[in-house]
């Protein structure tokens, strides 16, 4: 019974450290897709979405955009000049200030990319420099703490077994992955398996996992969305001599938006953190049950919060189009849902196609079953089988043995589209029987076979009938 019993509970802590390895190694994704930490590209380090905006493609992609916007400039200017001929006195624009408006735009062209890259540089170090001042143990040991150290620290609360007077010391080893949380013999040195909270534990890493997963989307469609912000940005320059750069302003702001909701959300992610940790030495009650659902509660809110956190930013920099963006990605995670949803229904249909053949596919078309579509396959017969009347002369018996092997895989391929694998199976033996002892010249299902010795009695008169 301990036998079982700890192996439960070391396959409980299994499931708790292979989670948290995920979320570690997605957290390390996140630092090289914020630009935090580098990438390396052809033996050199860059950051990812510096690397895409100075590509050979996106630039020679921006040059003919940026082509096409001049031409759209001088057509903008033109209208502006036109409608300004037919509007009140009061409306009407100076030919000067709609000149210098094409000016403006034509200089702003050629700023663009230099401060949109400067400024990602920039912000980069800047938020690197955050990052490592809100990880409390990177300044002291060079290194970053661990989310799986963090979690087994936060569940263990009660488990520690080592000496109390080294307790931070080790903790701190667990955190800043000194000690390998993923090494069950470590661990069980210094916490009781038995004693770990796994209600905190593992629910709390599954939940972290899902946030950081959305996260992570999150930011791959940023570097989509960046990229094509920056070649498409001479279009809306182009239009400042018409709407005084109303679009241009939006564009301004949802880039504004989009790279600093990228590292909103690695902040947040490190408040998360710091408010995990800070909670489990908080008793709000004393009954341990009300105190375990408040932290739960704690680790939800903080969640949804990290995943928010570009919202936060989209609003502080004015821009109303981002405001939906965490609704858009669950609606399309949803769609992709159903998409994977329908994508295994048409492969159990054609998996259950290539077991039961028609019969499946009919039986679930009628009953909307894939398990009824089964069992028929597997419970009805194959095929009706051929029976002989009489013992078949030599002649015949001999004489049709060449067609009947070589209409034999013919059987066997309509024995597939009727029944399946299944049916294709259960006719095997019996057509290597007709191909021995049948009197036809194409191949059967062989089934008994009646002699004159033997009377076809009325059993067997209805089955050679079916």
């Amino acid at each position: 019974m301990d036998f079982l019993t700890n192996w439960i509970f070391e396959l409980l802590y299994s499931l708790q450290k292979t989670i948290c390895y995920i979320i570690d190694f997605i957290r390390d994704i996140f630092y090289m897709l914020a630009g935090i930490e580098p990438v390396t590209i052809d033996g050199e380090e860059t950051d990812l979405l510096s690397h895409f905006l100075l590509s050979d493609t996106v630039r020679t992609t921006f040059f003919y955009i940026f082509l096409i916007a001049i031409i759209l400039l001088v057509v903008f200017v033109i209208i502006a000049i036109i409608r300004s001929e037919y509007v009140n006195s009061e409306n009407k624009k100076s030919k000067t200030l709609i000149l210098g408006n094409a000016f403006k735009s034509f200089a702003i062209f050629l700023m663009v990319p230099f401060i949109l890259i400067a400024g990602i540089a920039l912000t980069n170090v800047v938020m690197s420099a955050i990052n490592a001042s809100m990880n409390p143990f990177v300044l002291e040991t060079g290194g970053r703490t661990t989310i799986g150290g963090q979690i087994l620290i936060t569940s263990g609360q009660y488990a520690y077994i080592g000496d109390e007077a080294t307790r931070s010391q080790i903790e701190q080893m667990f955190l800043t992955g000194q000690l390998d949380y993923f090494d069950m013999s470590v661990v069980q040195q210094y916490y009781n398996l038995r004693s770990l909270d796994f209600l905190i534990g593992i629910f709390g890493s599954i939940v972290i996992m899902v946030m950081f997963v959305m996260s992570a989307v999150t930011f791959i469609q940023r570097l989509f969305d960046i990229v094509l912000m920056f070649i498409i940005s001479p279009v809306s320059v182009s239009t400042i001599p018409v709407d005084d750069g109303n679009r241009f302003k939006i564009w301004r702001d949802m880039v504004i938006s989009k790279v600093l909701g990228a590292y909103g959300i690695i902040l947040s992610m490190n408040l998360f953190f710091f408010f995990f940790l800070q909670i489990q030495g908080i008793t709000f009650f004393t009954d341990s049950f009300k105190n375990g659902i408040v932290k739960i509660l704690f680790l939800i809110g903080g969640a949804f919060a990290v995943t928010k956190a570009n919202l936060v930013i989209a609003q502080l920099t004015g821009n109303t189009a981002g405001q939906n963006e965490t609704q858009q990605l669950i609606r399309n995670m949803q769609t992709g849902g159903h998409i994977v949803k329908a994508t295994l229904a048409t492969g159990a249909t054609a998996a259950g196609a290539i077991i039961g053949g028609r019969r499946f596919v009919d039986t679930k078309k009628s009953t909307r079953s894939s398990i009824t579509g089964l069992k028929t396959a597997f419970k009805s017969p194959a095929s009706n089988q051929y029976f002989n009347k009489t013992e078949p002369s030599k002649l015949a018996r001999y004489g049709g043995m060449p067609t009947r092997i070589a209409t034999m895989p013919i059987g066997m391929i309509k024995d597939l589209t009727q029944g399946g694998i299944v049916g294709m199976s259960k006719n095997f033996i019996p057509r290597v029987k007709n191909i021995a002892k049948g009197d036809s010249f194409i191949n059967h299902a062989q089934g008994k076979i009646i002699t004159k010795k033997e009377p076809l009695n009325e059993n067997n008169s209805q089955e050679h009938q079916g």
